[in-house]
């Protein structure tokens, strides 16, 4: 008994159409052709009718997930406590690097962005996860 005449399940054939849905994206399909083969996807009852639906197509190789990126506002929010911090320790190295008052501008401001910058990467992580 070959796998051609086992029944097709309601999610076999949602990857038909999702297949299907990916070669009319590609322009491999017609609008016109994607609407037949989406029918007589639907219309299957055995794995044998789903298969010729995708015989003419190419094998879609799935792309790799693209690391996640940070979100742009994060690295825009960090941009001016780099430049002040720079400014305060260039300060701080020019006046005889004494006591290490820099401290007290780094670090809260550093805390203070550390709470919306893991919301955004957290949330950026999610939303390309999702894609």
């Amino acid at each position: 008994m070959g796998e051609d005449t086992l029944r097709a399940s309601d999610a076999d054939r949602e990857k038909i159409v999702e297949q299907l849905r990916q070669a009319m994206d590609d322009g491999r399909l017609s609008l016109h052709e994607y609407d037949d083969r989406i029918q007589q996807a639907y219309a299957a009852k055995t794995y044998g009718e789903l298969t010729p639906l995708l015989s003419d197509l190419p094998v879609r190789q799935n792309p790799p997930k693209a690391a996640p990126r940070i979100p742009p506002w994060v690295v825009i929010m960090w941009i001016p406590w780099v430049a002040v911090n720079a400014l305060c320790l260039t300060i701080w190295v020019a006046t005889g690097a004494g006591y290490f008052w820099p401290f007290w501008v780094a670090v809260p401001w550093g805390f203070a962005l550390l709470i919306p910058t893991a919301i955004g990467l957290t949330v950026g992580s999610h939303t390309t996860s999702q894609r």
